[in-house]
């Protein structure tokens, strides 16, 4: 189950470390970053909407780092409950904002041959990956985890699969695409 749920291919590590770390531009396929992107899209939030730039020849989408969290936390809505149903509130923390000053920005040119990655600063991590994982993850392991839901899974039944059957291989391949700090809580609430 966990085989079919998650292929992972050998250069999507090699490339969600190249787009964390993001040292130099990075410049790829529109269909291997499509497949990529999933991998890494946790780590960064956007910016502002998608912009047109060179006379609409370039779509820009600009992206900061989830720990440097720029905007202003949520304030908590007080909810009807006229309806004689009880709701409880989640239980939120606010994260302490700029933790890390990376931003990023993706350039697609309009006919499709290539994305290019850049930094928009010089600023570097001032974490690892596994840190933004902890706090988000990734679109691969979300969509695994709904898509076993959908078929009547229990969640823990998702978890034992996802952890490959109690493997240490399987943990390995849990832990390589950001589900390290995945419980069974967790995938009940995904």
């Amino acid at each position: 189950m966990s085989e079919a749920m998650m292929p992972i291919s050998a250069d999507a590590l090699k490339y969600r470390t190249m787009l964390f770390d993001l040292s130099k531009p990075v410049i790829m396929s529109p269909e291997i970053f499509d497949e990529i992107w999933p991998y890494v899209d946790s780590v960064y939030t956007k910016l502002q909407q998608e912009l047109l730039q060179c006379n609409g020849a370039i779509r820009v989408q600009k992206y900061e780092c989830r720990l440097r969290k720029s905007r202003k936390s949520g304030t908590r809505v007080a909810r009807d409950t006229t309806d004689s149903k009880i709701t409880k509130r989640r239980h939120t923390s606010i994260r302490d904002q700029y933790l890390c000053n990376v931003r990023i920005k993706v350039s697609r040119p309009v006919d499709g041959t290539a994305v290019i990655i850049e930094r928009l600063d010089e600023n570097t991590h001032t974490h690892d990956i596994e840190e933004s994982f902890r706090i988000k993850k990734p679109s691969i392991l979300v969509n695994a985890i709904k898509a076993e839901a959908a078929k009547g899974y229990s969640p823990s039944q998702i978890f034992y699969a996802l952890r490959g059957a109690g493997t240490a291989e399987g943990s390995e391949r849990l832990g390589a695409i950001g589900g390290s700090s995945l419980t069974r809580y967790l995938t009940s609430r995904l």
